[in-house]
């Protein structure tokens, strides 16, 4: 070796002093950063305290810029101090945790919904007969749950076998909003714990869990306000976990118990299953039926609630619930076209490209027993494409519809999804002032800055092929 060659290596080569003492910096960047999530979640309580919808909207808006920084410090790194995935998942415990005293929500009342069918099983009678203003549950109302119930006047339960299970499994232990959210914070940690494991398994490093552990929108929506997709976003980790290992059977269960808490997990099915696989489907299957099954037999035809209703209620039969048939007309009256494209012309196009998708993900995978180290990990960014394309289609004005992609980010980091699940905060304004014009409005605040963002992160990688957009 040339003196020359000796002096670079020498340069090249820290002493292992340098090195823990940028380790140490780093680590403390990162604790600064939880620390000012932190006093952004303080923001939050003391406006959610006081009631102050405008300053809460206000600090879960800021609270992206600590949590956007921790994750560029993190996925800009590939190796990490050996206590990191520590911190992040002591931080996230203290995050959820801090916003458990929260109570009543502000911002949505659902969980009363749950407590209440937990409450009706818990009676021998099941959720989907009677409304909750019905003469014959009148034994079963209070002060605390029943007068916050939303819909209660005209909507049975919507919530599917699995969810109604879960209701009635936790109201045997308690029926408070605070020992729910506890509940649900302690299965968001399981859920943090899945998918750091299955980072781990696919390859990459543990610590990307920060994307979802550190997340304002499952953090706020879970351990503030409450809602049920904490369960289903669980099942989902669960089906990740067990497609990783090739446990098939595995993964059909959890598929089928987040569709049966929600049912939107059911698009995510082409890109776990593998072909020529049996297990999976009939796993799917038979979980499904033999869930529905108790409550078909006490309710038969009514063991659909208010689905039906809500579908109509929603706009997703007359089209008003799908913000890119709203900016399509508003296109078209801009340049003069009289006609509207009709809803179900929208629905149609919806549906192929779904299906479209569906097709290229079930056959972009090897079959079962041919997979190789190219194609490992292509259903993880398949399922990525559907969740995300399918949420842009629903494009609902509840933010926390938008909680499970933070998952998927996990694994495939993309900048226009990210924006999505950060932005999403203005939506809540469409709930209160939900005029056809303020819904458009709201939506636009949110969806065309991500489609601006997602327009950019193309060009960047048309022109320039070696900069990947979807790091952030």
């Amino acid at each position: 070796m040339t003196a020359d060659n000796e002096a670079a290596a020498q340069v090249s080569k820290e002493p292992p002093e340098c090195e823990r003492a940028k380790d140490r910096r780093w680590l403390l960047s990162l604790i600064g950063l939880g620390i000012l999530l932190l006093v952004c979640e303080i923001g939050i309580f003391e406006a959610h305290s006081h009631d102050h919808f405008y300053r809460i909207l206000f600090w879960l808006l800021i609270s992206g810029i600590p949590f956007l920084l921790a994750v560029w410090l993190v996925l800009r790194r590939g190796t990490f101090p050996g206590n990191t995935l520590w911190i992040i998942f002591i931080a996230a415990g203290l995050f959820r945790v801090f916003l458990l005293p929260l109570d009543p929500p502000r911002l949505s009342t659902d969980i009363y919904r749950y407590i209440w069918d937990g409450r009706v099983q818990g009676s021998g009678v099941s959720p989907y007969l009677f409304l909750p203003v019905d003469p014959r549950l009148a034994g079963l109302r209070d002060n605390a749950i029943y007068p916050h119930i939303n819909r209660k006047e005209y909507a049975h339960t919507i919530y599917p076998p699995v969810a109604q299970m879960f209701f009635w499994a936790v109201t045997r232990v308690t029926q408070s909003v605070v020992g729910f959210k506890t509940i649900f914070i302690v299965i968001d940690l399981v859920t943090i714990g899945l998918i750091a494991a299955t980072l781990r398994a696919v390859g990459q490093p543990a610590e990307r869990v920060i994307v979802y552990a550190w997340h304002p929108l499952p953090i706020f929506e879970f351990s503030g306000s409450g809602h049920i997709d904490a369960l289903m976003i669980c099942f989902i980790a669960v089906a990740l976990w067990a497609r990783v290992r090739g446990k098939f059977g595995l993964v059909g269960f959890a598929l089928a118990g987040a569709t049966l808490v929600k049912l939107i997990p059911i698009v995510l099915l082409p890109a776990f299953y593998k072909r020529w696989d049996r297990k999976l489907p009939i796993t799917f299957a038979a979980t499904v039926v033999l869930c529905y099954l108790p409550y078909l037999l006490g309710a038969g035809a009514r063991v659909l609630g208010f689905l039906p209703q809500y579908a109509q209620e929603e706009g997703l039969q007359n089209g008003a619930r799908y913000y890119l048939l709203l900016l399509i007309d508003y296109i078209l009256d801009w340049c003069g076209v009289v006609h509207e494209m009709p809803p179900a012309v929208f629905n149609g196009l919806a549906l192929a490209l779904l299906g479209a998708i569906a097709v290229w993900v079930v056959f972009r995978q090897a079959p079962l027993g041919k997979e190789n180290d190219e194609s490992k990990g292509q259903w993880i960014y398949s399922a990525f494409v559907l969740a995300f394309v399918f949420t842009v289609l629903l494009s609902s004005y509840y933010p926390w519809y938008y909680s499970w992609l933070a998952v998927f980010l996990c694994f495939v980091p993309n900048s226009a999804a990210l924006a999505l699940t950060l932005i999403v905060w203005p939506l809540y304004r469409s709930l209160a002032e939900q005029s056809g014009d303020d819904l458009f409005r709201f939506e636009s605040r949110v969806f065309l800055p991500v489609l601006a963002v997602f327009l950019v992160s193309g060009i960047i990688r048309k022109l320039h092929p070696r900069i990947s957009t979807n790091k952030i």
